[in-house]
């Protein structure tokens, strides 16, 4: 597979129905500037409007999945600036939120800042044992951001969000599993290997249930009446799709379920 190293996002297809997009920014460590933002916007947009894609796999190149936001691109913004950056990497954090399909994040060496955010709006990361998240940003008189505020609550819980951004902490192997901010933790050397296994395995699964999973979970948390509703709706929705048909049939043929050709 041939790798064009003159752009800020390779996209490559590492297994059917999975597309790899990957920082690649090696001299600065992946971190994220304009020319990058707009390129994962780019990539992943395509990547979602993509029927054949069925899961979205995010790493960085070089064996390092992101330094945060390019440090050096920050100084000196005007106001409309500061407020065109913010959007525009809104606009990559909704993406990933929003996305109907399952997001794997590949985290090797490290996630800081920034680049916590964006494995945090992931469905599943695949972190190496020595890989690090860090939380810098009131050193550098900032506010989390990337969606942080909301995906670090979410995952940790609200005492251990605010705990980690006031201690500026810097978080590794089990204490990144204990704290549930990644899902799995590996040798550092089969961190993609795992990653793209992994997003192969969600790839397979039913398309209309995962999407109605997803959006439930998003609003999530809800008022029990108001789940319950939403369980009606989605549930009825697969109850009379072909992949709940298929996934029957599978069952009671004792083989394994085909969703793809559903």
């Amino acid at each position: 597979m041939t790798t064009d190293t003159t752009t800020a996002v390779i996209v490559t297809r590492p297994t059917p129905h999975v597309a790899q997009v990957a920082i690649n920014r090696p001299e600065a460590k992946n971190a994220i500037d304009e020319t990058t933002r707009l390129a994962l916007i780019e990539a992943i947009e395509a990547a979602l409007a993509d029927e054949s894609v069925r899961a979205l796999l995010l790493c960085g190149t070089s064996g390092v999945f992101c330094a945060g936001g390019d440090l050096a691109s920050m100084r000196g913004m005007s106001e409309e600036q500061a407020r065109a950056r913010m959007q525009s990497g809104h606009n990559l954090v909704q993406l990933l939120w929003n996305a109907d399909i399952p997001v794997v994040v590949a985290m090797e060496k490290f996630a800081i800042g920034a680049g916590a955010g964006l494995a945090l709006v992931a469905d599943y990361i695949i972190a190496g044992e020595t890989a690090r998240m860090n939380f810098p940003f009131l050193n550098l008189g900032l506010v989390p951001d990337w969606g942080s505020t909301q995906s670090l609550v979410r995952k940790a819980g609200w005492g251990t969000a605010r705990r980690l951004v006031l201690d500026r902490a810097s978080l590794k192997g089990e204490q990144l599993l204990n704290l549930n901010l990644v899902e799995q933790i590996v040798e550092d050397d089969k961190v993609m290997a795992c990653a793209v296994d992994k997003a192969r395995e969600f790839s397979l699964l039913p398309r209309l249930a995962l999407r109605q999973f997803k959006e439930t979970m998003r609003q999530s948390p809800l008022a029990m009446e108001s789940a319950l509703q939403a369980e009606e709706s989605h549930q009825t929705n697969c109850f009379l799709s072909e992949e709940f048909a298929e996934g029957l049939t599978a069952l009671q043929k004792k083989r394994p379920a085909d969703f793809i050709k559903s």
